[in-house]
C-alpha cells in the first residue's frame, strides 16, 4: 500500500506537519509515502526527504496547468497521485489532514467486508452513524471534498485518472470523483471517517505575490 499525499507550497499556512506527525503516530506509520508537489517550489517539504519520498512538478504538470487557475492546476496534481506508483491499494489524501489513531487497522476490516471490486472508499466524511455499518454508501449525489480517498485498485485510479483528465474544464477534481464512482463504481464512506479535515485556509483563494505572479509555475494548486 502506498499514500500518494499531494501538496502545496503556495499555501499560506501549512499543516503538512501536522499531518505527517498524525500518521507517524498511527497503526499506518509503516505505509509508504509519496508528496505530490504542486508546483516546482518544494521549500515547504524538503525537511521530510529522509520520511517521504518527494514527486517533483515535471514537464508534463508544467503543460497541463493554467497560470491563474487554481482549481484546474488542483487537478493536474489530483490526476498526477492518482497515476503515481505501482501498488494496487492507494490512499489519495491532501496535506491538511489527521489520521486516527487506528486508522490503518479499521481500514483494512473495511477492505475485507466490501464485496465488490469497482469501489471508492471516502475516509474523511461520516456516513451513517445509526446504521449499524462500517461502511455506508456516500448519501449525496456529489462529492464535495477529498480529503482522504482510498483506492483498491491501480486499474481502477487509473480509470478515475482518465476520467479527470477527459473533463478537466468541467468540474473541480473532487466532484469528478464522485461522479465517475457513481457512475461507473460505487462511492462509500467509513463509518465513522477516519481522518479529519484540519485546514482553515484554502489555496483557492491565494492572493499571490508580486514575484509569484510573473512566475506561472508558482501559480499552481497541489489540493
Amino acid at each position: 500500500m502506498i499514500i500518494n499525499m499531494t501538496t502545496f507550497a503556495g499555501r499560506p499556512e501549512h499543516y503538512v506537519d501536522r499531518t505527517l506527525e498524525s500518521l507517524a503516530q498511527s497503526d499506518g506509520r509503516h505505509i509508504a509515502v509519496n508528496l505530490i508537489a504542486g508546483s516546482r517550489d518544494i521549500s515547504h517539504i524538503e525537511r521530510y526527504r529522509n520520511v517521504a519520498n518527494i514527486v517533483l512538478w515535471d514537464q508534463d504538470a508544467e503543460e497541463r496547468s493554467r497560470e491563474g487557475k487554481a482549481r484546474r492546476n488542483c487537478t493536474v496534481n489530483a490526476i498526477r497521485a492518482l497515476k503515481y506508483g505501482e501498488d494496487d491499494f492507494c490512499l489519495c489524501c491532501e496535506d491538511d489532514i489527521v489520521f486516527r489513531e487506528d486508522w490503518f487497522g479499521e481500514l483494512m476490516v473495511r477492505c475485507a467486508e466490501i464485496d465488490r471490486k469497482d469501489y471508492v472508499l471516502n475516509l474523511g466524511q461520516r456516513g451513517d452513524q445509526t446504521s449499524g455499518r462500517r461502511y455506508v454508501p456516500h448519501p449525496s449525489s456529489y462529492l464535495t471534498g477529498a480529503q482522504g480517498i482510498f483506492y483498491p485498485s491501480k486499474a481502477l485510479r487509473h480509470a478515475v485518472a482518465a476520467y479527470l483528465e477527459r473533463n478537466i474544464a468541467r468540474a473541480a477534481n473532487d466532484l469528478l470523483v464522485g461522479e465517475y464512482a457513481k457512475r461507473f463504481a460505487v462511492l462509500y464512506n467509513t463509518v465513522p471517517a477516519l481522518v479529519e479535515h484540519i485546514g482553515q485556509v484554502s489555496c483557492f483563494h491565494l492572493t499571490p505575490a508580486p514575484a509569484v505572479q510573473r512566475d506561472p509555475r508558482r501559480n499552481v494548486c497541489g489540493m
